[in-house]
């Protein structure tokens, strides 16, 4: 009797683990997609200079037009945060998933290498190449090689998983920290292996998803179609010396499983999308935090290296108060400066120019996807915080905005403390040498080069300091985490 082949239980359990993060990656990853559903081969995002666009939007010139409206609107249940207006839900579960998929992997490699099983992947002999071809030309022809040909994989199945495990998962994880700002602002030389550009990254993770998603779909197909018998039994219990009933029956409550775990994330998303960024944040935010919160931005640009086109990313406020400072040239506008603090300030846009000015060119990254590079020049933030003295107890700052939306919910964003003393935050009243114009946020706007676009107020009204901001707002630490369930990190 021909010996019964195996796989050892570690490898089908991380297998299960692989596959249940890769479906829920690729799905959230094409919500995240679907908000810019456009991919370039520069960082210098224009209207029309993308290699790729998905949905049928034009950005006219005729009129402000922003990156929000750029998004397309697909069905919610195929999102597993949703859609558009619960962008922040398909970004949590991408990573907390990464979090999982990287750790799962972590340990698959070690494992791999400390018991002797790489060899199952990598090839020690020239020979599997040649065979790995014939593989292909007999499965192409239909010629399909018997049973003793696979041990536990034939050349072209080794070559494939090899590619995967060791090639093609690691390139997007290199892709995803290539489009971290603190990451790349801290380590900018790490970008070389991008040509120094986010969004080549930004495509060859999109291509990497392509690959997966082609590789699993081939992947399923010659498992149901090449000894299906045989295959169900290792991916099940690790050896073909079981009960193909019992390996079955294994087998279908994992898709099940699968099947109905996706479709009640994508339920319980939609109608409890609160509760469950609680409990993703709570996941993805002491890592993300640990890894990239206390990296410290360094990365500057040259002048000819500033962006000809900046996508404007909201509309200016609306109020009558706001069109009233704005019609006077910004005079009466005065920043308020309060809250946990020895020195209550009430500055003047003057006032604030008056203070040592600070000038940086920097690549704005905003969370949608696209990125521009801009200079900007103001007044680094510690010049506030000298003369506000804010007191010991003050563990966050809260920039609040006079945006106020349709419901009457004005814009605000926290952030920690320590993200001020980064040098390059800085509040700007300069873009591109000129002064800040209506549409990027003028009269004042914060710029923390460490985080994504969303967490850079503009239209600021005042600087409040306090020792925890959850009495604000709904207490998730701004308007887009209150809103579209961002994370509050925004470092990747």
């Amino acid at each position: 009797m021909e010996a019964a082949a195996t796989m050892p239980l570690w490898i089908v359990i991380t297998h299960f683990i692989n596959l249940f993060c890769i479906i829920l990656l690729i799905r959230s990853g094409l919500q995240i997609l679907n908000d810019h559903p456009m991919l370039y081969w520069t960082d210098h995002t224009r209207r029309d200079n993308y290699w790729i666009k998905f949905g049928k939007k034009k950005m006219p010139k005729d009129k402000i037009w922003t990156a929000h409206d750029e998004a397309e609107r697909i069905g919610h249940y195929a999102m597993p945060g949703g859609g558009h207006e619960r962008f922040g839900a398909g970004r949590n579960w991408h990573f907390a998933t990464a979090i999982i998929w990287i750790i799962t992997g972590l340990v698959y490699y070690t494992y791999m290498f400390f018991t002797g099983e790489w060899r199952r992947l990598i090839p020690t002999d020239w020979s599997v190449f040649p065979n790995a071809v014939n593989d292909f030309v007999n499965y192409i022809t239909l010629n399909i090689p018997p049973e003793s040909a696979f041990n536990p994989y034939d050349s072209l199945q080794q070559l494939t998983y090899a590619g995967v495990v060791f090639i093609l998962a690691p390139i997007m994880i290199l892709t995803a920290l290539a489009m971290s700002p603190a990451f790349t602002n801290r380590f900018p030389k790490f970008m070389l292996l991008f040509g120094g550009r986010r969004q080549v990254a930004r495509s060859i993770h999109f291509l990497g998803m392509i690959g997966f998603s082609i590789f699993i779909i081939i992947h399923v197909v010659l498992v149901a179609l090449v000894y299906f018998g045989r295959n169900v039994k290792l991916i099940t219990f690790g050896t073909t010396d079981v009960n193909i009933t019992a390996a079955l029956i294994v087998f279908v409550s994992a898709l099940l499983f699968l099947l109905v775990f996706n479709v009640i994330a994508t339920y319980v998303t939609l109608r409890h999308g609160v509760g469950v960024r609680r409990v993703l944040v709570a996941i993805m935010n002491p890592v993300i935090h640990g890894l990239f919160g206390r990296l410290v931005p360094r990365k500057t640009y040259r002048k000819e290296d500033v962006s000809e086109f900046f996508r404007i990313n909201g509309y200016p406020p609306e109020t009558e108060e706001f069109h009233k400072l704005a019609k006077g040239d910004y005079k009466d506008w005065r920043l308020s400066v309060g809250g946990l603090v020895e020195n209550e300030l009430n500055l003047s846009l003057d006032e604030i120019k008056a203070m040592p000015y600070q000038g940086q060119i920097t690549k704005h990254i905003c969370i949608q996807g696209w990125s521009a590079i801009g200079q900007w020049g103001g007044v680094h933030i510690s010049e506030i915080i000298k003369r506000a003295k804010p007191s010991k107890k003050a563990k966050y700052v809260v920039f609040h905005a006079y945006d106020v939306d349709a419901s009457g919910k004005p814009y605000y964003e926290a952030l920690r403390i320590g993200d001020m003393r980064d040098d390059q935050t800085i509040l700007a009243y300069e873009m591109n040498w000129k002064p800040l114009t209506l549409e990027h946020g003028a009269p004042l706007r914060l710029r923390c080069e460490r985080k994504l676009g969303y967490k850079m107020v503009k239209y600021i009204k005042s600087i409040e300091f306090v020792e925890d901001f959850k009495q604000i707002g709904e207490g998730r630490g701004g308007y887009r985490e209150d809103n579209v369930l961002f994370d509050w990190e925004a470092s990747i």
